[in-house]
């Protein structure tokens, strides 16, 4: 299947449309939104936020993943594009096929530990609705990384994934995962003791 960057940059231009709209209502609705009464229309609104404002952050910060990568290794990035809602970048050098197995991965690393990085603190916040925005934000960026990327990695598209799984890479692809399985797993924890908002 041939990657058409076109489709994606109009996905993200509609994707932009939704997170200015979702400014423009955080702004008519930031007393609402902040107060201490968290209705149906504040959960929305925190979910849109989390997709829409934050998610583009943890795309470049993916992207800074790759690059910082690719420098560590001596190799330099000939392009760095960072289409707010998806992105990528070119490295060049002479990598070893663990060498390119390592900036694949470090990428998703970056997007697994934002996911993570949240997790501890939502016990700490106060306010539910904070609470909610920190919950859908881990789960943006942990089910992305952990299954949907994945899966459009194996499904003809380009994909940091189909590389990081070459198993003649031993052990590194196969202790990754089972990394994964375990993430997988404290995913689907996390979701069963906060998933009904229980915050």
């Amino acid at each position: 299947m041939n990657f058409n960057p076109l489709s994606f940059d109009i996905i993200s231009v509609v994707y932009g449309l939704i997170s200015i709209n979702t400014i423009l209502r955080l702004i008519k609705n930031r007393r609402a939104f902040r107060d201490d009464t968290v209705t149906a229309e504040d959960r929305d609104l925190a979910v849109r936020i989390a997709v829409f404002l934050l998610v583009p952050a943890g795309v470049l910060l993916h992207e800074l993943g790759h690059a910082l990568a690719t420098w560590q290794l001596g190799g330099r990035v000939i392009e760095f594009q960072w289409r707010v809602f998806w992105g990528y970048i070119i490295p060049a050098g002479n990598f070893s096929p663990l060498e390119d197995w390592w900036i694949s991965l470090s990428g998703n690393i970056v997007s697994i530990a934002l996911g993570l990085v949240v997790i501890p603190l939502i016990p700490f916040v106060r306010k539910q609705i904070l609470k909610h925005l920190l919950y859908v934000f881990a789960n943006c960026q942990l089910v992305y990384a952990l299954i949907f990327y994945p899966i459009f990695s194996f499904s003809g598209f380009e994909g940091d994934w189909a590389r990081i799984y070459d198993f003649s890479l031993k052990p590194y692809a196969q202790l990754t995962f089972a990394a994964h399985i375990l993430l997988l797993l404290a995913l689907w924890l996390f979701n069963k003791r906060y998933g009904s908002f229980n915050i």
